[in-house]
């Protein structure tokens, strides 16, 4: 036998299937996820977050679009009906208009009933922490309290950049619960419980992300399937099955189809998209905080050695794709890496630490402490009210003091407040519906488009403007002989046409 025959001969020998290679890249360690998870541990996290979080409840309230929000829902609960058009704008009247995400309207117009400003804020701090209790308590049972503890504080940092009184916020914990589903179902092999499809009715109802539920489904089912070994074309059926229901529990809302395509009409919007901050891509001209947690993430991986299957690494690249491009999909998207991620690193670190169990006495009595505190902050405060940022409430009593006839023209900042004032705008943040409007309206006010300005300040339907101080805007209408000045301060200027 010559030597190479000798050499191929052994390897046959020594050879491992090319099957048990594939599926080995699959296998996590039995200690990678216990049965239950500390559940009072994880209520404690949540009210903690609650409880260092409570002081930044005013900033929940700086946007503009959460006054449109909570007039929807009032009318909504006013009238019993859905708005099919427009009722808000001049420029827009009666224009097809629906409000997708009426479930999180209602919700924060039930809390401004009953709890003022302070109610809307602390609802959204609620979900929230809620969402940061329900990462926990999956990652505490794969790799222990203090990785648990850290990628939800890290989490919490990039959450508190996108933590205002808005529908996303409430549908948080709701994709939190969905996705943990999905994880604890590739992990065993299995498909879906079948009851965590109708999450998808509350969270198309609450929110427009409910379409991560579809993008995350195949790359779980990918994994869930690959563990099988065997009946995968059958498990791949089931798995088919659920996210059918999943595409009608989405149904189940009240424009039917339609929450579908107005999702297709935000992403159609082309140059505008870029006036909506949430929208924008990620921005490194300077240190931020999305850049620490991404730093951190990838020395940490490279320093240990960390690998993952091969699904959860095509996920993991999807999901920092969507981030580095939409600076909303930040904290929805850590989540889920911080999931795909607990159980590998259980398996570098061997045995878990984990400390004794806590009692629901201990979570009862540190919540009943965090009631008191908040209740009694807040009323020495004498609760919450909007900033003027957003709502110009001497600018506005000015104008109507002075007498001013005819339609405003606003900046969209102002927009959420004058539609809670009952004034209809010339436009607002629902860029969806202005598309080309808000973009060329946002370069005239800004001084890019001079033609603009010139058009706009000629149409004799507007009487009167409602602009933030800074915008070059007010300094052509200061200049010209045919507007006056109302009002003036920091915030905003009021002009009226002679």
């Amino acid at each position: 036998m010559t030597d190479l025959a000798f050499f191929l001969h052994r390897r046959r020998e020594n050879a491992v299937p090319r099957e048990n290679i594939y599926w080995g890249r699959f296998a996590l360690p039995p200690m990678a996820a216990a049965s239950v998870g500390d559940r009072p541990l994880a209520a404690l996290v949540a009210l903690g977050f609650f409880a260092v979080l409570l002081p930044t409840a005013p900033s929940l309230l700086f946007d503009p679009d959460m006054l449109w929000h909570i007039r929807t829902g009032q009318e909504i609960l006013a009238s019993r009906y859905f708005p099919q058009t427009d009722s808000y704008s001049w420029t827009m009247y009666g224009q097809g208009w629906i409000a997708k995400e009426w479930l999180s309207q209602v919700l924060y117009a039930l809390c401004r009933r009953f709890a003022g400003w302070t109610g809307v804020a602390l609802l959204a701090l609620a979900a929230a922490c809620a969402a940061y209790g329900l990462v926990f308590a999956a990652l505490e049972r794969r790799a222990g309290p203090l990785f648990a503890l850290a990628a939800a504080a890290l989490i919490a940092l990039a959450g508190h950049f996108h933590l205002l009184a808005r529908p996303h916020v409430l549908a948080w914990p709701v994709a939190a619960a969905f996705a943990i589903e999905l994880l604890d179902s590739a992990e065993k092999g299995r498909a879906p419980r079948w009851p965590y499809a109708f999450l998808v009715v509350l969270w198309a109802n609450l929110h427009g992300s409910f379409l991560l539920a579809f993008a995350l489904a195949p790359f779980f089912a990918w994994e869930s399937v690959a563990r099988a070994g065997e009946s995968q074309w059958r498990l791949a059926r089931r798995w088919a099955g659920f996210a059918a229901l999943c595409l009608l529990a989405a149904l189940v809302h009240p424009y039917g189809w339609r929450v579908f395509a107005a999702a297709r009409d935000v992403l159609a919007l082309g140059p505008a998209l870029s006036l909506i901050v949430e929208w924008r891509p990620q921005d490194f001209s300077s240190f931020g905080h999305f850049e620490i947690i991404l730093l951190l993430g990838l020395g940490a991986s490279l320093l240990s050695g960390l690998r993952l299957p091969a699904p959860r690494v095509a996920l993991l690249l999807a999901l920092l794709h969507s981030a580095l491009a939409h600076v909303r999909q930040e904290t929805l998207g850590l989540m889920v890496v911080a999931l795909l991620v607990a159980a590998p690193v259980a398996a570098l670190r061997g045995e878990i630490f984990r400390p004794r169990r806590l009692e629901w006495k201990t979570v009862a009595c540190a919540a009943a402490g965090v009631l008191a505190v908040a209740v009694g902050s807040l009323s020495l405060r004498g609760g919450l009210d909007l900033p003027a940022a957003i709502a110009p409430q001497a600018a506005l009593a000015a104008a109507r003091a002075a007498g001013v006839t005819g339609q405003v023209l606003n900046e969209d900042q102002f927009g959420g407040f004058l539609i809670d004032r009952h004034v209809q705008t010339y436009a607002d943040g629902r860029a969806e519906l202005f598309g080309p409007l808000h973009y060329d309206l946002s370069m005239a006010l800004a001084g890019r488009k001079a033609d603009v300005l010139d058009r706009l300040l000629a149409n004799r339907a507007i009487g009167w403007t409602l602009l933030p101080t800074v915008l070059p805007a007010n300094r052509v209408l200061e200049a010209s002989p045919e507007w006056r000045r109302v009002y003036r301060d920091d915030v905003a200027s009021v002009y009226a046409r002679r």
